[in-house]
């Protein structure tokens, strides 16, 4: 250390052989407040399916069936064939599939996920 004329260099600290020691307390997390189970809903039915009732007919084009429900007629895809008949009233479940690639050239594709006889 430089020190001008006159002026005496500060005093330099004192050599430490040992490492600071830590003297705080380590800290104890809070404890979580109880908890319940998490609540969970399963839902009834998966976004975007639904559920149509009406009529089957033969399509236009072998093996293609549709569904008339009155007010729409739905292209049935992957339907359960021992029920879904030419003239059964069924019920299906699924999602409509606008988008489909088909060779039925009637109805909305609908994709079907359940197929239920409604008469017997």
């Amino acid at each position: 250390m430089l020190a001008s004329c006159g002026q005496t260099p500060p005093p330099e600290a004192p050599a430490s052989s040992s490492p600071a020691s830590d003297t705080s307390t380590p800290s104890i997390p809070a404890p979580l407040p109880p908890s319940s189970a998490p609540l969970t809903t399963t839902p009834t039915r998966a976004p975007g399916v639904m559920t149509v009732r009406g009529t089957v007919a033969a399509g236009v084009e072998a093996k293609c069936l549709v569904l008339n429900t009155g007010t729409a007629q739905y292209l049935l895809l992957g339907a359960d064939t021992s029920i879904a008949v030419n003239g059964a009233e069924i019920e299906v479940s699924g999602k409509p599939d606008p988008g489909a690639m088909t060779t039925c050239q009637q109805g909305t594709p609908f994709q079907v996920e359940e197929t239920v006889r409604i008469n017997p």
